[in-house]
């Protein structure tokens, strides 16, 4: 447990994982690794929950955290929504809320998590 804590308060996995979601929403839908079926809208929660659940080790408020998810989530539906036709992209104001909801399922999670894990 110790491990996956000190991984947790350094920026990577919370860097990585931003850029994970900006490159996994604009890649062509075809081109997106399709494991099990999952339904859009729960990528999204589960994508901007990791979101906030990562970026919350880094002392910031979470009010903070969870409105730069929703911000970021609502400028990545923009920005599909500029995207080429071929990319099969398109603005979608439900995957906005779905990143929302994420978001603020995502500091609960985290509130358990640390509550779980020794104080430093």
């Amino acid at each position: 447990m110790k491990t996956i804590t000190t991984l947790l308060n350094f920026k990577f996995p919370a860097i990585f994982w931003t850029i994970l979601i900006f490159v996994l929403c604009t890649i062509p839908s075809e081109h997106i690794p399709q494991g099990e079926k999952m339904n859009d809208k729960a990528n999204h929660f589960i994508a901007f929950a990791g979101f906030t659940f990562f970026w919350l080790f880094h002392g910031s408020k979470a009010w903070k955290i969870i409105l730069i998810g929703i911000l970021y989530g609502i400028a990545i539906e923009f920005w599909q929504g500029i995207l080429p036709e071929d990319f099969h992209r398109s603005f979608d104001w439900y995957d906005a809320v779905a990143d929302g909801i994420g978001g603020i399922i995502g500091y609960f999670i985290w509130l358990i998590f640390s509550k779980l894990i020794p104080k430093k």
